[in-house]
């Protein structure tokens, strides 16, 4: 069996003084009550959870949801560190998943699986449930976000092409998709990617473009091309498999030997949603990013009457997806767990923020919400998840093994692992080398570094 590796936190984690016991029934009436909670959001997102937090206050009097807001650029973790050292965290937060084992270690997080087992909180999906070293749930995703295909319809009219399809068992092969892009793709003397004269220094259209290259982003391809990254049950180490290398290699090629994507990094951008903005440019006809999107990509109708579609990823071996899901967690520094776990168990679940799921931002983190008829039509009946979106989340979450799971959630070290090859995937993606090359040169420091987690 592999042995632990024990995550070391900022200075000052240890000073801070641990709650401790259970929580009893909290009286209907709360008062002065200020709840503390930090999240990451761009500014489509922020409304919609400003608006969850005054509705909460409204049923609850007494209750103040004190809201501090972070960029989601992935500085949560800094932010979230420097409150730790000084002893100040807050009672409620968002957390990049990497970092939720690493607190429950450390101790400061409260353990969620009495509320679990109470009915307190709902059970949510396997696929959004972390665990700490010691098989206790220390986080939830409020969501299960998916990685989905945005699309200029009136550029795929233009140039009369068929729309992408919202079924995993249709889905485009990889080439279809790549001789669609290149088709799509146009410089400025109106040469297509595929045209021997096209100039891809003069690209004034691109066929795909993607909002990051960070993990989730590219990884799902890995999986798709019949390889992975980490085994489902976390005991294989999949990236050195030439199936996976394969699959990241197609996504770089998308840049640097098809020409049909702008330059992207694994940096996060300072707005995780952002199909709205490539939808209204006209200048990109397929966007690659999260389900998380669909917030915002209803801008592009209302804003410029673009029409836009939702298709499932293209396959390459097998269709999948990649899941995330933004963890939440309740630190037990707390000094109102009653009325921390209750707002926690809230903001938690599918049924009380429809509104947020309604636009989404958030697709439930409950298996039946799904397949059950009644509570599907709850959550697609905005407008912002469109009929095609709606066929494209039931297809992968309907569908036997067609969403990998960031093994995140699972690999207990994923922080060290991931901070050896984030240190170097750019040069894959600026095509300084190839996949095999890059990543062959850190693969025995990954193993090495896998080996050591359980």
């Amino acid at each position: 069996m592999r042995k632990k590796i024990l995550a070391v936190l900022s200075v000052g984690l240890a000073s801070i003084s641990l709650f401790a016991g259970s929580v009893s029934a909290l009286a209907e009436e709360t008062e002065n009550v200020t709840i503390k909670f930090m999240y990451y959001a761009d500014d489509t997102q922020k409304e919609i959870v400003e608006s969850a937090c005054a509705a909460y206050e409204e049923s609850h009097p007494g209750i103040t949801i004190e809201q501090i807001v972070v960029p989601a650029d992935g500085s949560i973790t800094t932010t979230m560190a420097t409150l730790a050292s000084s002893n100040d965290l807050p009672d409620i937060s968002y957390m990049a998943e990497a970092d939720v084992i690493r607190y429950a270690d450390a101790g400061l997080l409260y353990s969620l699986d009495e509320a679990i087992s109470d009915g307190t909180i709902g059970e949510k999906l396997d696929s959004v449930t972390i665990r700490g070293k010691d098989g206790k749930i220390y986080g939830l995703g409020l969501s299960n976000q998916l990685m989905i295909m945005y699309y200029n319809k009136d550029i795929f009219d233009e140039y009369q092409i068929e729309y992408p399809p919202t079924s995993v068992d249709d889905a485009w092969e990889w080439d279809e998709f790549v001789d669609i892009a290149k088709r799509l793709t146009i410089d400025a003397n109106g040469n297509t990617a595929a045209d021997p004269d096209f100039d891809p220094s003069q690209t004034e259209q691109y066929g795909v473009a993607f909002n990051s290259l960070y993990q989730f982003n590219y990884m799902w391809a890995a999986y798709a091309n019949g390889g992975g990254i980490v085994s489902a049950d976390g005991t294989e180490f999949l990236l050195d498999q030439d199936a996976s290398l394969e699959g990241i290699q197609k996504i770089a090629d998308l840049f640097n030997v098809d020409h049909v994507a702008p330059a992207a990094t694994s940096s996060l951008v300072s707005s995780i949603g952002s199909a709205d903005k490539a939808m209204i440019s006209g200048d990109v006809a397929m966007y690659i990013n999260g389900s998380w999107d669909l917030s915002n990509a209803i801008n592009a109708k209302k804003e410029a009457d673009v029409n836009y579609g939702i298709a499932v990823l293209p396959k390459m071996k097998e269709a999948i997806t990649m899941n995330s899901g933004g963890a939440a967690v309740m630190f037990n520094t707390t000094e109102h767990p009653e009325e921390v776990l209750e707002f926690y168990a809230y903001m938690m679940d599918p049924e009380r923020v429809i509104d947020i799921l309604q636009t989404g931002a958030w697709l439930p983190n409950e298996a039946s919400w799904y397949t059950d008829e009644e509570k599907i039509e709850l959550w697609t009946s905005g407008e912002n998840v469109t009929e095609e979106a709606k066929e494209t989340i039931l297809s992968y979450t309907n569908t036997q093994g067609a969403i990998a799971q960031w093994p995140v959630y699972y690999v207990t070290n994923w922080a060290d692992l991931m901070s050896v090859s984030d240190s170097v995937i750019d040069s894959i993606w600026n095509g300084s080398g190839t996949a095999e090359e890059v990543l062959g040169n850190v693969m025995e420091e990954m193993k090495a570094v896998f080996e050591q987690a359980e």
